[in-house]
């Protein structure tokens, strides 16, 4: 059986054409890499939310407790003195949006210092899309990840919250 040149043509065609998809996908991580990003980038937003919620409870009641629930709690009355701060009526305390647990917070002699989350990705160009407060609050939130893991941001409590 003899191939003609326009099957030859059409075949060298379908092997190029898959050759680029599969390069594409080797280069991009394909859907499932996509979807870690998508799930980074929902975690460092509520990271953020979550760390200007914090300062806006440690300014109005000073130490923030071992147990979010409480602060989440407070953060939740319309009347509470954290949510008539500049910047604080709308915030609450987020989750990791993935995980459902609170993120974990780092103390240094009983002061709250850092928030912590683990992420699935790098994240090497870094993304600056948070709402103004949260960049003064966690400054180095958009900070590029060299790996995935555990990921720990400094946090500035005491920052001004206006947008």
């Amino acid at each position: 059986m003899a191939f003609d040149r326009h099957t030859i043509f059409g075949g060298t065609l379908v092997a190029v054409v898959l050759i680029t998809c599969l390069a594409g996908i080797a280069v991009t991580g394909g859907p499932g890499q996509a979807r870690k990003e998508k799930e980074d980038r929902a975690r460092t937003a509520a990271m953020g939310e979550t760390a200007v919620a914090l300062a806006c409870y440690y300014q109005a009641f000073g130490e923030i407790p071992e147990d979010l629930s409480v602060v989440e709690a407070e953060l939740s009355k319309a009347t509470s003195p954290a949510k008539q701060q500049s910047g604080c009526a709308t915030l609450e305390i987020q989750k990791d949006p993935i995980s459902e647990e609170y993120f974990r917070l780092q103390r240094n002699a009983g002061d709250v210092t850092q928030i912590c989350g683990d992420f699935a990705t790098a994240n090497r160009e870094g993304d600056d899309y948070r709402p103004f407060p949260s960049r003064y609050v966690v400054p180095d939130l958009n900070e590029p990840r060299e790996a995935a893991g555990e990921h720990c941001y400094e946090l500035n409590l005491s920052a001004k919250m206006e947008y």
